[in-house]
This record gives C-alpha cells, sequence and structure tokens, in this order.
C-alpha cells in the first residue's frame, strides 16, 4: 500500500482561520448566511488541493464545517429568518465535498504509489550501476592478468610451433575482451538515463582523447554542436560503439574523424573515416527509418552484432536517427540525429572503451583540430 502523504504547508490552520472568519459573518450577517457560507466550502476544496491534506485533515475539516455551518442554518430556520428549505444545502454541499475529498485522496494515492515507483527505478539504476562497475573490474581484471602472464611466456618462447599456439591464444583473449566489454555496456545502457545538460562537444573531444593512445590512427575532432539536455554517458557509449565500427575498417594511419554540429531543432554527432566504408546496401539498411526493429546491417568484420544496432536502439529512444553515408575522407560517415528536448529518464559509469587494436599499440599523438 502507498504511504501517507504528508500535509503539504500549513493551508489547514489558514482554512480553519478562514472557516471561523465566514462562520463569525453568518451570525452577523441574518439572512445572508449562504455568501460566507460558500467561501467557506469553495476555500476548502482550493486549499484541500493545493495543500495535499491528509485523510484524516480533510475529514475533521468536513465534520467541522458541516457541524458549525448546520447549527447556523438551522438556528436561522428555527428563527424563520430563512425557509427550512434552505437548510437542504447543508448535507447537499457536505456529499459534494465527501466526493471530492474521494477523489482527490485516489489522486494523492496515485502520486505517492508513483514516487514510490520512481524510487524503486532509482535504486535499481543505482544497483545497475554497481553491478556495471563490478561486472567490468570482475572481467576485465583476470583477462589482464591472463594476457599479462601470456606476453611473459611468448618472451620467452622460441619454439616456433608453441608460439602460435600461444598467438592463437591470445588472439582468443583479446577477442574475449572485446566481447566481454561490449556487454558491459549494454548492461549499463539499460533502463533510463537521467536528463543532463551535456556539452556535446568536450564529450566530442575527450572521446578522441581516451582512443588515441590504443589506436594508432591520425584523430581529428570537428565539434560545433554546443550544449543538450540529455545523457552523456549514453553519448559517449555511443560514439565508442561508432569509433569500435570505424577502427575495424581502417588501418593504422588513417583517419578518423569525430564530428558535431547543430540545426535549429537537434544536434548531430557522428563519426567519419578513411576506411573502406560501407556497402550501399547498408547505408539504405542503416538509413531505412521504416526498419526501426529490424535486423542490424550484415557486418563480415563485426564479433557480436551489438555495434550499429545498439547505437540505433539509443538514438531512436530519443525519437531520433543514425544516418549512414560516405564521407569526404572516402570512407563510412555514421551521424546521431538526436532532436532538442527529447525526453529521457538514471545515469550510469562510463563503460570501458572497446577497441580492435593491438595488444601493444603504437602511441601516437592525437590530431585534434
Amino acid at each position: 500500500m502507498a504511504p501517507e502523504v504528508p500535509p503539504r504547508g500549513d493551508l489547514f490552520v489558514p482554512w480553519v482561520v478562514l472557516a471561523i472568519g465566514c462562520y463569525s459573518l453568518m451570525w452577523l450577517w441574518p439572512g445572508d448566511e449562504t455568501i460566507p457560507y460558500h467561501i467557506v466550502w469553495a476555500a476548502y476544496a482550493l486549499m484541500y488541493g493545493l495543500g495535499n491534506w491528509t485523510l484524516r485533515r480533510a475529514l475533521v475539516g468536513l465534520a467541522f464545517g458541516t457541524a458549525a455551518t448546520g447549527v447556523t442554518f438551522v438556528s436561522r430556520a428555527a428563527a424563520g429568518v430563512i425557509t427550512w428549505q434552505e437548510t437542504a444545502e447543508i448535507p447537499l454541499m457536505s456529499l459534494l465535498m465527501v466526493l471530492m475529498v474521494v477523489h482527490m485522496r485516489r489522486r494523492q494515492l496515485a502520486l505517492a504509489a508513483v514516487t514510490v515507483m520512481a524510487e524503486r527505478i532509482s535504486a535499481q539504476a543505482q544497483n545497475r550501476e554497481r553491478l556495471t562497475r563490478l561486472t567490468s573490474h570482475e572481467l576485465r581484471t583476470p583477462l589482464t592478468i591472463a594476457r599479462g602472464h601470456l606476453e611473459l611466456v611468448l618472451a620467452r618462447e622460441n619454439d616456433p610451433s608453441l608460439r602460435r599456439d600461444l598467438d592463437v591464444v591470445d588472439d582468443e583473449l583479446v577477442r574475449l575482451t572485446r566481447v566481454s566489454e561490449r556487454l558491459v555496456r549494454v548492461i549499463s545502457l539499460q533502463g533510463d538515463a537521467a536528463l543532463e545538460r551535456v556539452d556535446a562537444d568536450a564529450v566530442l573531444r575527450q572521446t578522441a582523447e581516451r582512443w588515441a593512445p590504443v589506436a594508432p590512427r591520425r584523430w581529428s575532432v570537428e565539434a560545433h554542436a554546443g550544449t543538450y539536455d540529455g545523457s552523456a554517458e549514453r553519448l559517449r557509449a555511443s560514439l565508442d560503439t561508432l569509433i569500435e565500427n570505424a577502427l575495424r575498417y581502417t588501418t593504422d594511419g588513417d583517419t578518423i574523424r569525430l564530428t558535431g554540429a547543430r540545426t535549429v531543432d537537434r544536434i548531430e554527432v557522428g563519426v567519419a573515416d578513411s576506411g573502406s566504408g560501407l556497402s550501399e546496401d547498408q547505408i539504405d539498411l542503416i538509413n531505412d527509418a521504416t526498419d526501426e526493429h529490424g535486423d542490424a546491417p550484415s557486418d563480415p568484420l563485426s564479433q557480436t552484432g551489438l555495434g550499429l544496432g545498439l547505437v540505433r536502439g539509443v538514438v531512436a529512444a530519443r525519437g531520433g536517427r543514425l544516418i549512414a553515408s560516405r564521407s569526404r575522407e572516402g570512407g563510412a560517415q555514421l551521424v546521431m540525429l538526436i532532436p532538442l528536448g527529447a525526453p529521457l529518464g538514471t545515469l550510469m559509469t562510463e563503460p570501458p572503451p572497446v577497441t580492435d587494436a593491438p595488444a601493444r599499440p603504437v602511441f601516437r599523438e592525437p590530431m585534434l583540430s
């Protein structure tokens, strides 16, 4: 059962003061009792709704008002000042107030239930965030240790046959690392995300700086998107996925360009590269706005199928689209069209970057514009 909604402010006390004043006027104005009488009940309905009284306060006020006005009307009718028919207003007005209290009470309980549900969802999101952190740590730590020991063994091993076997193990560990990090990213993107003011340009620059040490490409940033209300975490995760896609189709020294632009009603954030690009069928399938729940484009280099489908779902949840095209460098360009002011709902921790870079990548300074 939903908890009792506590009274808000002191609107019950002002109503009692107003009621006492109106009852006094009813005694002082014989024959004109209906004016302060209706003011009392109009103020009751207004202040009960605004003050969000508890059921006990509402019933006490109702009983007090009915008794006080009832005494006044009956006394006036007995004295011949008003007719007895006018006393019918007492039960009729009381019934009207009872109906109002019943409906307002249902609204209060519904609001309390929604509040409890929102708190439960928030708690679930926090638990999911902790699970994501724990899962990321529990997966990455043993994989990192295993690869470290494997590199030591490879450094000491001279048997070509055994080295080939160890290289296979190393490749599988790299693949397992990528898969686990993608799964962690999926977990982190489940559920709603709380709105915050996001500097899209800063996120673009930070993303390029994070990826530059682990992926030997020529990195550039064209950031002109500005700020918007959204989720910085989801923007980072989507960019990470698009960059991972670009890495699969580029090699050392190729260009990866992060872009951000702004129009009147949306921002456009994307990743372009100088790789082999997407086929026309892949571009058409990505750009098909009517296929929101269709299959992701066939990607022979993808190893999990979580890439573009994940980004597409995140952008669609905001009422946006993922658009594919050819970049000016000759490769692929994938742009997220994110409407400004689109609704969202818990912030999550930043998922670890996913990369197809070699185990010991060559560090190259990012070339940021």
